[in-house]
């Protein structure tokens, strides 16, 4: 009991902490376009680890151990993948994005496309946000619920509270603030547990000799299959191309240069973590063979002392907030900037506090979901699709300008959504994953309608205040 009051506590007063520390930027936070990107208030190193934050939630740590406890280090992929993704917006992206002077995927889309294509991308967007925010809540919770010995509603609304209170208040720069704590929490819990699986494997008579030699499959880079390397690959530099969060940090700052060293910094910033992360599954799999692969990474918790494994808990705490909080943030300047500023047109103290409303109605609209539907679970993929199918896109936008035009533009992503659909329903038939489709189908369409369609169009930067529409 003691050691569990212990943990408790730590995690307690760290959920806590973080949550005040982040509403206190409230005081900073007095309009929306500082709430919305805090524009040249984040330099580049602060704004590196926030793109790195965004993608490496409870899924990215919990499910790579996951992996490696079957398949071995080749599951560290589903996480270098991201960093991978970074490399190349650095390379490709940034300095485009920068230059739109606009902070949201569908003003981006919009640039080139127009007003009809801000909508529909809105609106797949924020779908795509909240069945993420609905998943991680659900994940985090659940892992949370059995550590700390609490019921998963308890701990869906503890989560789901908390992150609603940090965005309120603080909007990006507080989510900032606190995500960067976060992101040390992270890595610090996954540093703790990489040691305490070493000492273990060192200290069992046998385990190192078992570790060494594991099946050859367990140290190849393709042990997962290549064709699953591949779906992560494209799955994961489409979610890094077509985020919500990911522009509106780049937004934050003041040239593209700053735009492309943060880009780097993320990029490289997260690779230990998909390495830590394989690391303690294989461990995990010589040391407790007879576990189920989802306590592969939990299970060494109850071989540290409490203050130690305290602080590893609270490092999945932090995986959890992460996610929650960038997408609670990504919705609501969605739900602003593509609706209700070009409809309501309100001075600046009416949107402002519009954005907190809209802010807490993001924050409360997935707890009830994560709490009685958690088999929502199973369309995180479908929601990686989507942003796969908007990275294609804006791919065409930025480096094939002259392929297909503003109705080819609106028809391809409305396509691509119904085949996803479709393909997904079917259960990715002939084993085709629904990536490929998201990745495929709007260049197609794009393309048919270079043949067959009017005038093409290119992005155009956008001088926009946060108060009228980008």
């Amino acid at each position: 009991m003691e050691r569990l009051i212990i943990i408790f506590g730590i995690t307690t007063a760290y959920v806590v902490f973080c949550t005040l520390y982040g509403s206190w930027s409230i005081r900073r936070t007095k309009d929306t376009g500082s709430f919305m990107n805090a524009k040249n208030q984040l330099g580049p190193l602060m704004v590196g680890f926030l793109l790195m934050s965004e993608v490496i939630g409870a899924a990215s740590t919990l499910g790579t151990s996951q992996a490696a406890f079957s398949k071995g280090i080749s599951a560290s992929w589903n996480v270098l993948s991201l960093g991978l993704g970074y490399f190349l917006y650095s390379k490709l992206m940034a300095a485009r994005y920068q230059s739109l002077g606009v902070y949201t995927i569908s003003g981006a889309l919009a640039s080139a496309y127009g007003k009809g294509m801000r909508t529909v991308v809105s609106l797949t967007m924020i779908y795509a946000l909240v069945i993420l925010t609905v998943a991680t809540i659900v994940g985090g919770a659940a892992t949370l619920s059995v550590l700390l010995n609490i019921s998963m509603p308890t701990a869906v609304l503890v989560i789901g509270l908390a992150a609603t209170i940090n965005v309120t208040c603080g909007g990006i720069r507080g989510v900032g603030n606190v995500n960067v704590i976060h992101t040390a929490a992270k890595y610090l819990g996954l540093l703790i547990i990489s040691v305490v699986a070493w000492q273990l494997l060192a200290e069992t008579p046998g385990a190192m000799d078992a570790f060494r030699n594991l099946p050859d499959t367990f140290f190849s880079p393709f042990g997962m299959g290549e064709s699953t390397l591949l779906a992560w690959t494209v799955a994961n530099v489409g979610t890094i191309f077509a985020t919500q969060y990911v522009m509106q940090c780049i937004g934050s700052l003041s040239s593209p240069a700053d735009a492309k060293k943060a880009s780097l910094i993320a990029s490289v910033a997260i690779l230990p973590i998909g390495l830590f992360a394989a690391f303690i599954g294989m461990s995990a799999h010589v040391l407790f063979p007879t576990v189920a692969s989802v306590q592969a990474l939990p299970i060494f918790f109850n071989h540290m002392n409490p203050w130690l494994a305290g602080i590893g808990v609270a490092g999945i705490a932090a995986a959890t907030f992460v996610t929650i909080l960038v997408c609670q943030l990504g919705i609501t300047a969605l739900v602003m900037s593509d609706f209700y500023t070009p409809l309501v047109k309100p001075d600046e103290k009416h949107s402002m506090r519009a954005t907190r409303i809209i802010s807490v109605i993001a924050g409360l609209v997935p707890i009830p979901f994560a709490i009685y539907a958690p088999g929502i679970l199973k369309t995180v993929f479908f929601a990686r699709s989507l942003r796969t199918a908007l990275a294609a896109l804006v791919l065409i936008m930025f480096f094939a300008p002259w392929m297909g035009n503003k109705r080819s533009a609106v028809a391809a992503l409305v396509i691509s959504v119904v085949l996803i659909s479709v393909w997904m329903a079917l259960g990715n038939p002939w084993g085709i994953d629904n990536i490929y489709i998201a990745a495929v189908v709007p260049v197609v369409v794009m393309a048919i309608g270079h043949l067959f369609g009017g005038k093409p169009t290119e992005a155009k930067p956008a001088a926009t205040s946060f108060n009228q529409p980008a």
